[in-house]
């Protein structure tokens, strides 16, 4: 779910589709009223149009009730139907009136935007009703009517297949748009989902814009290159560029392989997360699994370049808050004394070499394989000590 920052959010489809339709059923009873009047005022009183505009009338009185519901296919096509028997009817009659079939051709228009994709079948059929009806009735008139010439009745044909030709390009137009706004839809998600992580509770969704959560235990991980600075002082900053650049791409890969999420760069560092739902333990196993993928990855590239650099990692384990704070360029970000602790192991372990904290090091056993270092620091006072080990060991 992306939340907009303009105030006035646009009407959703199903809404604007519900206030046409609630529209069309308030006209279609304004329609109704209008003609009790005419029957009541012949002489003698035909009880047979009193009883079908009851009949009628208690039918709209049903659908007004549920016209909150309209936009359900049902009902839709009930509207439909009980408008093609209305004018079958009234042209029953009222047959003096010659022109009352042409209100089918209305259909046509009105069905080419109340039916979804997904009611295309329901669409054509109320179409093809429509179509059938008036040119029955079109042909009907002209058996039995002297004043019914040839050629309102080659017109009649013609203004049919006419509005059927618009019916079906005002489809396609709308199939058109419709293919445009959903690509665009999809870019857009995808280019948002590179910025933006899914949330923990609905993957299907996108993390919203100014909520932050707190989460009890997760693995942050700061990466830094240690012989960036002699690298770009020697191969300058274009070289050191494109090699960033290709480093990176490599290391993104691995993250999405694990299934871990980025937080950011900054410079040579990099900085990741571990997954923020699941089990503690597996959650700090993968983070520690890419870790010591890094460190092969750099150590084979080392080899190949003429001045070599190594890999120094921080992984700290504990509680922090995530999120997108700002309104101007939000980034997904965490913060905390845990995102801290793993930023100060990072700086202050050897090079080629992996630094945890004790709730890491707890969760993934490594008391018995790695060597224990005593820490102080005013920034973390509670910490006393961490764990270190050279990744080639393992």
């Amino acid at each position: 779910m992306i939340i907009h920052s303009s105030s006035v959010s646009p009407v959703p489809t199903h809404q604007y589709l519900q206030r046409t339709l609630q529209y069309v059923l308030y006209l279609y009873c304004f329609m109704l009223v209008m003609q009790l009047p005419l029957i009541l005022l012949e002489v003698p009183v035909n009880l047979t149009k009193v009883t079908v505009w009851l009949l009628y009338l208690l039918a709209l009185s049903a659908l007004l009730k549920r016209r909150n519901n309209l936009a359900q296919p049902r009902i839709k096509s009930g509207l439909f139907l009980l408008y093609f028997s209305y004018l079958v009817i009234a042209i029953k009659l009222w047959p003096a009136v010659t022109n009352t079939h042409y209100f089918l051709l209305l259909s046509l228009v009105i069905a080419g935007f109340v039916f979804t994709r997904q009611e295309r079948n329901i669409q054509h059929t109320m179409v093809a009703i429509g179509l059938l009806l008036y040119v029955f009735i079109s042909t009907f008139l002209y058996v039995n009517n002297e004043l019914y010439t040839l050629i309102q009745f080659c017109n009649d044909i013609t203004l049919g297949v006419i509005c059927l030709v618009i019916y079906r390009v005002f489809q396609h137009v709308t199939l058109l748009r419709w293919q445009h706004l959903r690509s665009a839809h999809t870019n857009s998600v995808n280019t948002l989902s590179r910025f933006v992580p899914n949330e923990p509770d609905k993957p299907d969704l996108l993390w919203p814009l100014g909520v932050t959560r707190k989460f009890d235990c997760v693995t942050v991980l700061f990466a830094d290159l240690a012989g960036y600075t002699q690298i770009n002082r020697c191969e300058g900053d274009d070289k050191t560029l494109a090699m960033m650049k290709a480093l990176f791409r490599r290391i993104d890969k691995r993250l999405a392989r694990y299934g871990l999420e980025k937080i950011k760069t900054n410079g040579d560092q990099y900085i990741a997360i571990g997954p923020l739902q699941g089990k503690d333990h597996l959650n700090c196993q993968v983070v520690m699994d890419f870790a010591l993928e890094l460190h092969q990855l750099i150590s084979r590239l080392s080899r190949r370049s003429p001045i070599p650099f190594q890999l120094r990692i921080g992984i700290a384990t504990g509680p922090l808050s995530a999120g997108m704070i700002g309104s101007q360029r939000p980034q997904f970000d965490v913060w905390g004394q845990t995102v801290n602790l793993a930023a100060y192991l990072e700086q202050t372990c050897t090079s080629a070499t992996i630094r945890c904290c004790a709730n890491t090091a707890a969760l993934l056993n490594l008391d018995t394989t790695s060597s224990y270092h005593a820490l102080r620091s005013h920034k973390h006072p509670q910490t006393k000590g961490c764990y270190e080990f050279s990744p080639s060991a393992h």
